[in-house]
């Protein structure tokens, strides 16, 4: 029986430990020495007379009761840090992490909106297309990626894209609906668990069967520059291209013709879902994707949103 609660350094360098597998990183996150992470969990795992971690030659990995009270820590923990965010000023900064496409072409655009309506909560935005791991890299509050599964840190999926081509003004008028040999700009992921959005599924819905030249890139940024500048039809989601379009930068070339794409989503720890600071992003986030554009091409928007 348990008379007394182990010391919070003890509890804090198990947790670390336990998160990180490691206790050299362990003792990197709380700015101490591997050897004093050591004592500590030694001390807690002589106080609670059970054995935590089972000690190996160059490394540790947790037994069943210590997985079990890993689980609890980290939660318990969280909950502290984000209790002492709600009173903290500073820690009224969301920071969050993106594809590079998303962030350049549909956020960026529009933070604007979001710090008006909550001047309170300062953003910041980190892009990349490997995805970050939430659970060791606290500093990031939630993440938006491109299709995936579901999983534990699931908060929420956004709309659902259509594909569809699109090009500059000057080039899709000149185009007059006709793709015989275009140049099609498309992306070629890096991450080799998304399938590729085929270009072959918007021909065969177009029923075109002539011959067309491919260009591929491996962000969907760079395709967007290239459809810009017009160098070709741009194989892009609606979610990127709504913008774009509504500023008069691209055009969609054959609206009538979509094809399914796949969906953002939403990642956050579980239990930080309702932190004020990422519940308003979210809140923000689901109802900017389910409004068109604000401009005069607004009607041709309409036709693609899913």
């Amino acid at each position: 029986m348990i008379h007394a609660m182990p010391s919070l350094i003890s509890l804090r360098a198990f947790e670390a430990a336990a998160r990180l597998g490691s206790f050299k990183q362990a003792a990197e996150e709380l700015s101490v020495t591997p050897t004093a992470v050591s004592h500590h969990i030694r001390s807690l795992e002589e106080a609670l007379d059970l054995q935590l971690f089972v000690r190996e030659t160059r490394a540790v990995r947790l037994t069943d009761t210590g997985k079990q009270l890993a689980g609890r820590l980290t939660i318990a923990f969280t909950e502290i840090s984000d209790a002492l965010a709600d009173v903290r000023v500073s820690e009224n900064v969301l920071t969050m992490t993106t594809t590079p496409a998303f962030g350049a072409l549909w956020l960026a655009p529009r933070l604007e909106d979001f710090q008006k309506a909550h001047p309170e909560i300062t953003v910041r935005l980190e892009t990349g297309t490997a995805p970050v791991d939430l659970m060791r890299d606290r500093r990031i509050d939630l993440a938006i990626r491109y299709g995936g599964g579901d999983g534990p840190l699931l908060a929420q999926t956004l709309p659902h894209e259509r594909i569809g081509l699109f090009g500059s003004e000057k080039l899709v008028s000149e185009m007059d609906g006709r793709i015989d040999d275009a140049t099609i700009l498309c992306t070629e992921w890096e991450q080799p668990d998304l399938a590729p959005v085929r270009l072959d599924e918007w021909l065969q819905a177009a029923q075109f069967k002539g011959r067309t030249t491919i260009r591929k890139f491996a962000q969907e940024h760079h395709v967007v520059q290239c459809a810009v500048a017009g160098q070709g039809l741009a194989l892009l989601s609606n979610v990127l291209a709504d913008d774009l379009v509504a500023r008069d930068l691209l055009a969609p070339f054959r609206p009538d013709v979509t094809v399914p794409g796949r969906s953002y989503k939403i990642l956050c720890l579980p239990e930080r879902r309702r932190v004020r600071k990422i519940a308003r992003f979210i809140e923000w986030l689901e109802h900017g994707l389910t409004q068109p554009a604000q401009a005069n091409t607004t009607d041709r928007l309409q036709v693609i949103q899913p």
